[in-house]
């Protein structure tokens, strides 16, 4: 993925796709739970994003649809809402680790629309009992195979060959119609007349080779055993459940006339097609099917294509069948039979879902295997990543016109990268399948408080070691009834050793090789639950504010119990991709501690984080009244102001009101913003701002802590006579994360601040 300067993401709209404006196109993100995380607008043809690359590639969904409509937030509307209003979701395909490419967007998102350009795309998911609970998942890296469906009922009007359905399966067709209609009430029908064989006697006579015939039908997936006749009770019952037929068409598929039959197979077929579903044996001389492509499903479970439409001669009839890699082999999981499957006269830009239930088909991620004697740190939480987070103790951004050092904090909350760190922090951890080694079998965190919450040094500052509880998950997974069921077990990986000399263990790639697992598991199938895990949990409330760094080291036992540090080569040490953060880079010397000795050799992976729990504070002061000139109005030696009643009362319009408030952050970590609203809010006051809580912005001057600035009265008054009532409206948002998400309220400490006020201004 590509990111610009500030580290944003890029979608990009293909120059080919034929959309020249964007001015009301936006993108979408939401999360796991369909909430809106981020809307972005387009500046051309690309839209940046702030959602960093871990997000995206996990359970992120990405979407492109008009903006919304005016005074209305993202946060109110959901995934559903999106696709209800029609948004099109996006395959995340990166292309050169620099785009997120984007061909074409259907009409329901955009319009006009090409003619001739259909979206097929789609859902494919499974069912999966873990911890005693049914679960949906996504079914990644799947191959999808997408048909188009024909029939061999429709005349040739171009140069282009039908086979002609033979008379006496049109005949065969209306007796099996004839039964129907005679279920009135429904009865067991006649077994049917054919017997597979005498069928393809049939063909064999009419100069088809049954060979053919045979291979048809395993195209299409029917059972050679389903050619002969169901159990006619069953049929009869699943008649019952099919809408009954118009009288014109029951009159003409039962007719025997073989002419009446073919036109009104052509003419509804609609609503015959279900009826025909019943009986296997026809499907090969009505249907056939060609593929058109093969697509993979992305780690959503999501999968598209663009299909043009132009020299079709009908509607767009798709047909669908999946493989999954099981073992190092594409096997078929879903491959329904026609014509009961077809999706006839497809909806350009619907979303088909396909439930795969295979029970081969098991839990996937999208993580690649990790090779060799490496250690990756992915990240803190599940977004920022070693590279995003700033490392130079003296680096300066500019926030609104100041500069601000911004040293241990991330970007993926704010492209300034002024992000700290607060509450809970897990550091997420992949070993390579080269690790544990003789040398090489426990690892573990320290933290050192280098600097304090201003930044300013702390003198030989002690050096200590995360400890807790670490584990690692796993599945047992074992089949009960035909289906598999997951159950989440843990081993637990330290600590080894007692006060600072503790260690934590390597846990194997191959889960069968890991010793902390006990026996009576292996003997089972089992499986990580994911290849990589957090290796240290930390509570930042425990500690104070400040500049910290965190060092990994990799350690051996050595033979008087005691751990030391192994040096290593500096490969080994890994980090997140900057722009790909599925792939992994040798970390940069400055997020390296080298080993003197051997400058090619690294002791620790080691890199500052700014940690900041304060919260933010919101505070809206009463208004003052002002003569117009920047003087406040005094009466009785004192100010007049809204107080307790809310009333300015003022003599003539030429006076104002000062509008003030605080919208602070100890260490100006935060956003804000500020309106005010004028009764039913139908006519604005032109009093807003939005910003950072570091400097003045729209209008309002920052002194002293409180923002301020002068309005007319004229001005709140606009068309209403004389008098107004108006509230005031004040939210301060925390920039810090957890490395997942931007903290507001974590049980622990309140992030985030609001404030609302009100106050009337009248002549009388």
């Amino acid at each position: 993925m590509r990111t610009d300067t500030n580290g944003s993401i890029v979608i990009r709209i293909s120059a080919d796709s034929g959309i020249k404006k964007t001015d009301n196109l936006h993108v979408f993100v939401t999360d796991n739970s369909g909430r809106i995380i981020e809307a972005s607008s387009f500046d051309g043809l690309e839209a940046r994003l702030k959602t960093p690359a871990p997000t995206l590639k996990g359970g992120a969904k990405i979407f492109i649809a008009p903006g919304l409509p005016k005074g209305t937030e993202a946060s109110s509307f959901n995934e559903r809402d999106l696709r209800k209003a029609g948004a099109y979701q996006v395959t995340k395909a990166f292309t050169d680790r620099t785009f997120i490419d984007v061909s074409r967007i259907p009409s329901g998102a955009l319009k006009p629309w090409f003619w001739g350009n259909c979206l097929i795309s789609g859902n494919i998911t499974k069912d999966f009992f873990i911890d005693g609970q049914w679960k949906t998942l996504p079914v990644c890296n799947a191959r999808v195979h997408i048909c188009e469906v024909e029939t061999e009922l429709v005349l040739p009007h171009i140069p282009i060959y039908y086979r002609q359905i033979p008379d006496w399966i049109i005949q065969e067709i209306s007796d099996k119609f004839r039964e129907v209609i005679k279920v009135v009430p429904p009865f067991p029908p006649d077994p049917y007349r054919q017997s597979a064989a005498s069928e393809l006697a049939r063909t064999q006579s009419s100069g088809k080779t049954a060979g053919r015939e045979i291979a048809r039908m395993q195209k299409m997936n029917v059972p050679l055993n389903s050619l002969r006749a169901s159990e006619p009770l069953q049929e009869s019952l699943r008649l019952q459940a099919l809408p009954p037929l118009p009288e014109e068409v029951a009159m003409a598929m039962s007719s025997g006339s073989v002419s009446a039959v073919r036109s009104a197979l052509y003419d509804y077929h609609d609503i015959l097609y279900p009826y025909i579903c019943l009986w296997p044996w026809i499907w090969p001389w009505i249907y056939t099917y060609d593929e058109e492509t093969i697509v993979y499903t992305d780690c959503n479970g999501h999968f598209e294509l663009w299909e043009n439409t132009l020299l079709e001669d009908g509607p767009l009839n798709l047909y669908f069948w999946v493989e999954v890699n099981i073992n190092g082999q594409w096997v078929t999981v879903y491959k329904p039979a026609l014509p009961c499957h077809t999706y006839w006269n497809y909806d350009c830009g619907s979303v088909i879902s396909i439930k795969i239930t295979d029970p081969r088909v098991m839990p996937c991620n999208c993580d690649d295997q990790a090779v060799g004697e490496i250690v990756w740190f992915k990240s803190i939480g599940w977004n920022a990543t070693a590279l995003h987070i700033e490392q130079n103790d003296l680096n300066t951004v500019n926030v609104q016109g100041v500069n601000m050092r911004n040293v241990g904090c991330t970007d993926i909350i704010d492209a300034h990268r002024i992000s700290p760190f607060g509450s809970r922090l897990n550091f997420r951890l992949l070993f390579g399948d080269g690790l544990p080694t003789n040398t090489i079998t426990h690892y573990r965190w320290k933290k050192t408080r280098i600097k304090d919450e201003n930044l300013n040094d702390i003198l030989n500052p002690p050096t200590t070691v995360i400890n807790g509880a670490v584990s690692k998950d796993y599945y047992v997974i074992t089949q009960v009834a035909g289906h598999f069921h997951f159950e989440t077990h843990s081993v637990t990986l330290g600590a080894d050793g007692a006060g600072e000399n503790i260690g934590y263990k390597i846990p194997h790639w191959d889960i069968y090789q890991e010793p902390l697992v006990p026996a009576a598991d292996k003997a089972l199938t089992i499986q990580w639950t994911s290849p990589d895990f957090w290796s240290a949990s930390l509570d930042s409330h425990s500690l104070q504010d400040g500049l910290y760094r965190f060092d990994l080291e990799l350690l051996h036992l050595d033979n008087n119990g005691v751990f030391q540090v192994v040096s290593v080569p500096k490969q080994v040490f890994q980090v997140s991709d900057y722009n790909n953060t599925g792939n992994s880079v040798d970390a940069p010397n400055y997020d390296l501690r080298l080993d003197g000795g051997n400058l090619n050799n690294a002791l620790s992976l080691s890199f500052k984080v700014r940690i900041d729990n304060a919260p933010c504070v919101a505070d809206i002061q009463d208004v003052l009244l002002t003569d117009g000139a920047g003087n406040l109005v005094y009466q009785n030696g004192q100010p007049v102001k809204s107080g307790k009643c809310g009333f300015i009362q003022y003599t003539n319009l030429a006076q104002g009101v000062r509008i003030s408030y605080i919208a602070s952050h100890p260490r100006n970590f935060a956003t804000f913003s500020f309106s005010v609203i004028k009764g039913n809010n139908t006519e604005s006051t032109g009093v807003a701002a939005n910003g950072y809580v570091i400097s003045g912005v729209d209008g309002f001057a920052l002194s002293g802590g409180v923002f301020t600035q002068d309005v007319p009265i004229q001005q709140l008054l606009g068309t209403c006579p004389g008098q107004a009532a108006l509230s005031e409206n004040l939210y301060v948002a925390a920039l810090a994360t957890d490395g997942t998400y931007r903290l507001y309220n974590d049980g622990s400490e309140v992030y985030d601040a609001s404030d609302v006020n009100a106050f009337a201004v009248s002549n009388v």
